[in-house]
């Protein structure tokens, strides 16, 4: 199977494990199943993905001038195609935001390389945020952290993967012994240096 969204290559994967090269190409089915299941541990362990896609979200304001939104990759160029908002629950959307009735949030995020996350109402804006109205926000926008992995998010799935890929030699969780006695364990969950690269990308709630 091919990676989809997939937050290293085959080839960096290849080249980490240090005894894959273009020529051997038995085990890259399965490299190619760990590399796509970590990245996905990354997502679930981060809060959000590394990568972009156009959808049509939906929220439901807890506040009539401010909503917390999944990232919305900062570029220079248009970020949200339409923001709609229902005012009386018929889930229709009758109002189209224009882009003067809303910000967003972080204004400098593009130039830090972040995402946006919030959309707040302008101040001259002609729209407020429906509270009253459950699922009353509607935005389609390319959705995302960013459209190229990050490096520490790279450093981390590479890491990972090898990990992972190498539990295929230890069903029990245990190989080999250490230089100070006693056994090693791999353990499924994330590795240590593996969070620690993360933790700054985490988003909290």
């Amino acid at each position: 199977m091919a990676v989809v969204n997939g937050y290293c290559s085959l080839a960096e994967l290849r080249a980490r494990l240090g005894n894959y090269d273009g020529a051997d190409t038995g085990d890259d089915s399965m490299l190619e199943n760990v590399i796509e299941a970590v990245s996905r541990r990354i997502d679930n362990y981060c809060w959000r993905r590394f990568y972009v896609a156009n959808e049509t979200r939906y929220y439901t304001a807890g506040d009539n001038q401010v909503i917390d939104v999944s990232d919305i990759y900062s570029t220079t160029g248009s970020t949200v195609d339409t923001l709609k908002t229902d005012k009386d629950g018929d889930r229709t959307y009758e109002d189209t935001w224009a882009t003067t009735d809303y910000d967003l949030t972080p204004f400098n995020a593009a130039l830090d390389g972040r995402p946006f996350t919030n959309i707040e109402v302008t101040p001259n804006g002609d729209y407020t945020f429906p509270t009253s109205v459950t699922k009353g926000v509607e935005i389609k926008a390319w959705f995302g952290y960013t459209a190229t992995t990050p490096d520490l998010v790279n450093e981390a799935c590479l890491l990972q993967s090898e990990r992972q890929f190498k539990r295929k030699d230890a069903p029990f969780g245990v190989v080999g012994g250490s230089d100070i006695g006693g056994i090693v364990r791999i353990e499924e969950r994330l590795d240590p240096d593996v969070k620690h690269l993360l933790d700054p990308l985490r988003r909290v709630a």
